[in-house]
């Protein structure tokens, strides 16, 4: 490969903003924790606890300098509950960048002033491919908190889906390579994502398809740290002191559909709450629909996703292998304990599957479907069969294999096996796995 060294005419007022930034540098945000100081904490805000530690030592930069000088306004990219996110031109490095803002109505909450800042530092110190990188956090003139990212030229994996899902919908060379191969290889991408923040001690505790970005080159990256919490058991993390922890408050914070039922429920979280939420991501991937839809309230979702009554994807993808579907119902069990207990886990069983192997989760499946097979509501049949049914049903069974081996016997060793099958047959149905059911609904 070639390497060349264009010849680039410095800006003209490049000069200027160098000695404007080295005189920045050393400068405080005392202006902002004046502010901070004095503004009334929102009680009624639902956000994460407000998180310790000062912004002091950031740079401020002068309000001109961001509006016209240095960065050009290109348009938004999108807005939330907390901050606006806006597209800008560096003049003085010839690039895009992408930049947060909090909004102006918003500057004097204490509370979210303390969580924007903490996005900063948590998106920072999570230095990893497929994790958005910041560039810069700083004050401008006017009191206005802002930090700048990459910018993705790409698209949002909610976006991408929707238009998959559409086949009338007009795609991009992006989202028309989204082959399903292509999409788990990508979840693949977002799975070592998470691993590396909860080597890291963090919990995103909002991971959903808005957040997560396709680029142009077919990498991911994972983006809206904001709501990330300290993981159980992280003792000695650098950014611990600032960190909201992961069972410090029963305010229940996330995006409802992808929610975990333990964070639904507003209690403790650790790893395997963002192992249920890449379930409900994989599902998607696979069957281009959630595994909840057609519900009339949040408070209906709540109550189908605490008590784990969501669509089969067997049912909502039929031709996707039984591997997979044993992937994500393992990630997506309704108790922790029985989910996968690392993204790691779910990641090397996953990658199994994709390669034709038999994943530890359809071994455990397979025995849990045994265990649990009379009552599930896609066998309905079965609920009308009482303990007596099934009892004749064994005896007659175990009746015909020995008839078998009478008339086999001495003949060949037939005999011999019909009489263990016959043997296994009986045990089979004494086997307490199926519930006492009486034909009247009792």
């Amino acid at each position: 490969m070639r390497s060349t060294s264009p010849s680039v005419t410095p800006s003209p007022t490049l000069d200027a903003t160098l000695r404007r930034s080295q005189l920045a540098v050393g400068s405080t945000l005392r202006a902002l924790e004046d502010t901070m100081a004095q503004a009334p904490a929102r009680p009624e805000s639902t956000d994460p606890p407000p998180v310790a530690g000062s912004p002091s030592g950031l740079a401020r930069r002068s309000s001109a300098l961001v509006a016209s000088e240095r960065y050009r306004e290109l348009g938004e990219l999108g807005a939330g509950g907390m901050g606006v996110v806006t597209r800008v031109r560096d003049v003085d490095l010839l690039r895009d960048l992408a930049v947060k803002r909090l909004r102006p109505e918003l500057r004097d909450d204490r509370r979210l002033l303390q969580q924007f800042l903490w996005e900063a530092r948590v998106t920072a110190y999570l230095d990893h491919p497929n994790i958005i990188p910041l560039h810069d956090l700083a004050l401008a003139g006017d009191d206005e908190l802002y930090f700048t990212m990459k910018y993705v030229d790409g698209v949002a994996l909610d976006e991408a889906i929707e238009q998959l899902r559409d086949e009338s919908a007009s795609r991009g060379e992006l989202v028309e390579g989204l082959t399903l191969p292509r999409r788990l290889r990508l979840f693949l991408q977002l799975c070592r994502a998470l691993e590396f923040a909860h080597a890291r001690g963090v919990l995103h505790r909002d991971l959903k398809p808005g957040n997560i970005m396709l680029g142009e080159h077919g990498e991911l990256l994972v983006m809206d740290w904001g709501l990330a919490c300290a993981l159980p058991g992280s003792a000695g993390h650098p950014l611990r002191e600032a960190m909201p922890s992961a069972g410090s408050s029963e305010l229940v914070s996330g995006t409802p559909l992808y929610m975990s039922p333990e964070q639904v429920l507003g209690v403790a979280l650790d790893a395997r709450s963002d192992v249920y939420t890449l379930g409900v991501i994989l599902y998607e991937l696979i069957a281009l629909t959630r595994p909840i839809t057609d519900v009339s309230s949040v408070h209906e979702l709540q109550a189908r996703i605490t008590e784990g009554r969501h669509t089969a994807l067997a049912l909502a993808a039929p031709s996707v292998s039984s591997s997979l579907v044993a992937v994500v119902e393992r990630a997506m069990a309704l108790a922790p304990d029985e989910r996968y207990a690392s993204v790691r886990a779910m990641r090397e069983d996953l990658e199994i599957a994709l390669d034709g192997g038999t994943p530890s989760a359809e071994v455990v499946s397979l025995a849990t479907r045994v265990g649990r097979f009379y009552g599930r509501e896609h066998h309905p049949w079965l609920q009308k069969l009482t303990m007596g049914d099934i009892e004749a049903l064994g005896a007659g069974a175990a009746l015909f294999g020995a008839g078998i081996a009478l008339v086999c016997v001495g003949v060949t060793r037939l005999g011999a096996i019909f009489i263990a099958v016959a043997w296994v047959v009986a045990m089979f149905v004494k086997i307490p796995w199926f519930r006492r059911v009486r034909a009247d609904g009792e």
